[in-house]
């Protein structure tokens, strides 16, 4: 069995009452009561599992990779719901009423945070002698981490939120707007409190594996930390770089695994040593649709511009290099499939094999770089407009039709690659490129067969190094928005950005989409408690 997941329908049922749009628990005639399910310590496993079970949901799941086609790294074919809207939104059509992303994020945030508060407030006033003050103070440093997840997304997706940390009543139901400053601390405080209160194991550990750790938590605060190290300019903030590597330098016992694909095959994913945290998966009732959206309907389609980022095996940039293969650009983009996949492979040769692992050229069948795995891709259903499908996170196959319409590999939110990439940004920023930055981004290259990095290099230089190193290491996995954002260059890379395959797709980022807008439908409810945020209004 490739893992062990305890999610009782006991727990599902009883948290499935918590809406994403009310704050209100309203107990279904087939739940059990609250009164009468928080009876043993396995009620408060089931609904400690069923407070986790929120990250089964949208964003936190099998769409995450579609916040890349908010960016330069690829375009969501579809304009459906099912994917965020991520094409419409991409398109400069982002409204309070807009749904997708909008609403997806911001209810099932809230719908998180009521159940975590619903766990903690039980746990408080349980007097049974099964649960030990240590197994107590484990579920209870959980919550805090939910919790802080939780207020973490909502702190990066939009302006500001109400800040609430107990079970609302009818009185209380609706709250108004707390100030960034306001939801920020309340990340931080939940999890420095984590941090502080869970046992120091690894994730692989039996008694962590698939919740939370100290040193998922301590990288998870690292990455906020990080998000708010730039000055509205762009220009790096040397003090919250320090805290950043101070506390990224605290992390032991993780390293990379024998390459970036180990970590999203699903037979692979509890042997890697550098999976931090992820959502888990298991056949047959705990799966998703991933093979499907990015296989066969190839959903998410990488730009031009995303398979240009990858280097050659030299270290020098496609294009710059002499190992450049370059296909012919009057054919690349022509009516002949044939002629089309042939040149579109003229762009994989000598390449980074991160680009094998990450993108699917042909839409057909895909050697991904190693002769031991092939992975096919079904080409009847979907072709994507670039040329291009996203390959990470399908699972390699030898049945016809070539992929599965279930998967249960794990969803990974966290690996030590990208611990190493935050100490490289954050050293290189605070003290130029030393040997800490070197050390760290190199180790990330290596791993892959890329050349590593010789001293010598100007902080300037190393700087576009290793933001172009985050973008290729994590293409897909749902980071590029928020590299974006933090750097100020959303607007720079994003706004007017057209594909050469797909005219007539223009992208467009204005000012004023920093933050995604509060979903009309809580403002609506709220009776003016709520105010939207002015950029939207």
């Amino acid at each position: 069995m490739k893992k062990n997941i305890h999610i009782l329908l006991a727990a599902t049922l009883l948290f499935g009452a918590t809406s994403c749009e009310d704050f209100l628990q309203k107990d279904p005639p087939s739940s059990p009561s609250q009164s009468v399910f928080w009876q043993k310590k396995s009620d408060f496993e089931s609904a400690l599992a069923g407070t986790y079970s929120v990250m089964y949901s949208g964003v936190f799941s099998q769409i995450m990779p579609c916040l890349d086609g908010l960016t330069d790294n690829a375009i969501v074919q579809h304009s459906e719901g099912t994917y965020g809207w991520a094409k419409t939104i991409a398109q400069g059509d982002l409204t309070p009423n807009q749904g997708g992303f909008v609403t997806d994020i911001y209810g099932n945030c809230y719908k998180g945070i009521a159940r975590v508060h619903i766990l903690m407030e039980q746990l408080d006033q349980y007097t049974g002698s099964d649960i030990s003050a240590d197994e107590k103070k484990f579920m209870l440093a959980q919550c805090k981490a939910l919790r802080g997840y939780f207020y973490s997304w909502l702190y990066q997706c939009y302006k500001e939120v109400p800040v609430v940390t107990q079970s609302l009543d009818l009185n209380t139901m609706y709250q108004p707007k707390a100030t960034r400053a306001e939801v920020l601390n309340r990340v931080m405080t939940d999890y420095d409190e984590a941090i502080s209160e869970l046992p120091d194991k690894l994730y692989s550990d039996s008694q962590t594996s698939g919740r939370f750790t100290v040193s998922a938590v301590k990288a998870l605060k690292a990455r906020i930390l990080l998000f708010d190290a730039y000055d509205s300019n762009g220009k790096a903030i040397s003090s919250k770089m320090e805290e950043v590597l101070t506390l990224l330098q605290s992390i032991k016992g993780y390293s990379l695994a024998a390459r970036v694909r180990d970590n999203f095959i699903s037979e692979k994913q509890l042997a890697s040593p550098e999976i931090m945290f992820s959502v888990r998966f298991l056949r047959p009732n705990l799966t998703h649709s991933m093979d499907l959206y990015y296989g066969a309907w190839a959903v998410l389609d990488p730009t031009r511009n995303m398979v240009d980022a990858f280097e050659c095996t030299d270290g020098k940039p496609w294009g710059e290099s002499p190992l450049t293969v370059r296909p012919d650009e009057s054919i690349l983009y022509g009516n002949d499939d044939a002629l089309k996949k042939a040149e579109r492979a003229k762009m994989f040769m000598n390449r980074d094999r991160r680009l094998y692992e990450s993108v699917n050229h042909s839409m057909n069948f895909v050697d991904d770089g190693f002769k031991d795995e092939e992975v096919q891709v079904n080409e009847s259903n979907n072709k994507g407009p670039t040329g291009f499908s996203a390959l990470k996170y399908v699972q390699p196959t030898d049945v016809t039709p070539g992929y599965s319409t279930v998967s249960d590999a794990d969803i990974v939110v966290l690996r030590y690659a990208h611990v190493l990439l935050m100490i490289a940004e954050a050293e290189n920023e605070a003290h130029g490129a030393t040997t800490t930055a070197l050390n760290a981004i190199n180790e990330v290259r290596t791993r892959s067969g890329q050349p590593a990095i010789e001293a010598g290099i100007s902080q300037d230089d190393l700087r576009e190094r290793i933001r172009n190193e985050w973008r290729i290491e994590t293409c897909f996995e749902g980071l590029r928005y928020f590299q974006l954002k933090r750097w100020k260059l959303m607007d720079k890379r994003v706004n007017g950005v057209e594909d050469p395959a797909y005219p007539g797709y223009i992208k467009v980022y204005k000012p004023a989409f920093e933050f995604f807008p509060i979903p009309q439908s809580e403002i609506d409810k709220a009776g003016g408690v709520l105010k939207q945020d002015p950029a939207y209004e």
